[in-house]
């Protein structure tokens, strides 16, 4: 994990070059294009506004991008023969990222008022399970409709924050205009869990059985947990997270949480980080342009904030990529390709939301400096007193000093993983009786045990917890439950 630590302690000073290489090629109309030379659009200026926040500049430069953002976006929209760039959901999506990512600025001149516009749009191009790539066909398209949930979520936490019957520039007023935000949200969502494998992943494409995709699983899974996550004006939750349809256009209706649906999804990024961790993914949906999914950078983030550690084993080819993707002749990060490295906004927009990710995570877990990172697991840690087995492939869990128990939906191997060693001894199980129970190589158990864990840390909103404890059986290395 060098690269990751590495990557890290130099986070901070890169997104500050990378930040006044930005400012150096702004734009004269104030926008930003896919490369340092390239034509002002609404999705790179939205990447770059982001970039300056994590680099803690704000001012002109971030007034004169949200400025070409409210000129842009009901512009680019208009159809091409009209004199615009096409009637793409993805200006609407992005836009509402670009406009939200300073919030201080949410009372700049005409920032309302175009989100406001953005609302409207989505209200009347709605399909079945949420938006379509581009007005004219039917078909939902994952990638915009993850972008417009994850994107009006934090609109709705916006206007939560500025609180009700507040009258803002162009004649915005918050109640109403949260009002018209949240059917929006819950149509998206809708479309998102009925398009939801079994597995916990989504495919690239909609309706058709397609290979699941890592980026569009990754997409999905920040989304919701955007939604799940908020907090009302009074401090109680923005979502109610009660069980919801899923899975209906892939086999039988279940009934999910989206809290469990985002750590489900987690565990489908590690379990698969094989897929993704140095490449980035093709989306042939995306019309009008070819579309590069940054699969190493977005996958990584998505993951942590399903509730892995940054310095979970699989995410270190990943870290390492990222690492070596800075260019300080650029001053940014190189995007990975078969034509060659070259530094783009995309790369270093991903890239700085994967840090920014791994940085707020570390944060919470007070694991910032290596060095003290088993002392303060230890001193964070819950402590797991009692553990029952729940209706389908759900396990209880009570934790010392915590009122109630806990339930972990956990996927069908994780749970024969705790269903073997709860069924053995109170000693524990041996790793080659446990692999034998579960015909997996002895080496492939401590993989599962990690996974495991780690759902179980997430169900304590991301504490860490260990339902399996290391311990000698027979003289052999195995594993024991906790609270035995």
């Amino acid at each position: 994990m060098k690269s990751a630590y590495v990557g890290l302690t130099a986070f901070e000073s890169r997104a500050g070059e990378a930040a006044r290489t930005l400012l150096r090629n702004q734009g004269y109309d104030g926008g930003w294009g896919l490369t340092l030379t390239s034509v002002s659009s609404i999705v790179n200026t939205s990447e770059v506004l982001p970039i300056l926040r994590a680099a803690g500049i704000a001012g002109q430069p971030v007034r004169q991008g949200l400025d070409f953002l409210t000129s842009a976006i009901p512009e680019h929209s208009r159809p091409r023969p009209k004199g615009g760039r096409g009637e793409h959901t993805r200006f609407i999506a992005f836009g509402l990222a670009g406009l939200l990512s300073h919030p201080r600025f949410f009372h700049h001149h005409g920032v309302a008022e175009t989100a406001a516009w953005c609302v409207g749009w989505l209200e009347d191009h709605q399909v079945d399970h949420g938006w379509p790539e581009v007005l004219g066909l039917d078909d939902t398209s994952l990638h915009q409709t993850a972008l417009v949930v994850h994107r009006l979520a934090e609109l709705r936490d916006a206007l939560h924050n500025f609180g009700p019957g507040l009258l803002l520039p162009g004649g915005v007023e918050t109640s109403s205009l949260l009002e018209r935000v949240e059917p929006l949200i819950d149509h998206g969502v809708h479309g998102l869990l009925y398009h939801r494998r079994p597995s916990g992943a989504w495919g690239w494409r909609t309706y058709i059985d397609t290979d699941p995709s890592p980026s569009k699983t990754a997409l999905c899974l920040l989304a919701l947990s955007t939604v799940c996550s908020g907090t009302g004006p009074g401090g109680e939750p923005a979502y109610r997270d009660g069980p919801r349809e899923a899975c209906g256009v892939h086999g039988p209706v279940r009934l999910k949480r989206l809290s469990d649906v985002v750590v489900e999804a987690g565990q489908w990024l590690l379990y698969n980080h094989h897929r993704w961790e140095e490449f980035v993914e093709d989306d042939k949906d995306v019309q009008g342009t070819a579309w590069v999914h940054m699969a190493y950078a977005l996958c990584t983030q998505a993951a942590i904030r399903a509730g892995a550690s940054p310095r979970d084993p699989c995410l270190a080819k990943a870290w390492k990529l990222m690492n070596g993707l800075w260019d300080p002749e650029a001053g940014l990060w190189n995007e990975p390709g078969a034509s060659g490295k070259r530094a783009t906004i995309r790369a270093a927009y991903y890239t700085v939301s994967a840090y920014e990710e791994a940085m707020q995570r570390l944060a919470r877990m007070n694991l910032a400096d290596p060095a003290s990172e088993e002392a303060s697991e230890a001193s964070a840690e819950m402590v797991i007193v009692h553990v029952a087995l729940g209706p389908g492939r759900t396990v209880l869990l009570g934790a010392r000093d915590s009122e109630g128990n806990v339930a972990c939906e956990l996927s069908e191997r994780l749970f024969d993983v705790v269903k073997v060693v709860y069924d053995a001894p109170e000693a524990g199980m041996s790793t080659e009786g446990i692999a034998a129970r579960l015909y997996v190589a002895p080496s492939s158990v401590p993989k599962y045990v990690q996974r495991l864990n780690q759902a179980v840390s997430a169900a304590f909103g991301g504490a860490p917890a260990r339902l399996l404890l290391a311990s000698t059986v027979d003289g052999a290395s195995g594993y024991r439950l906790a609270g035995r």
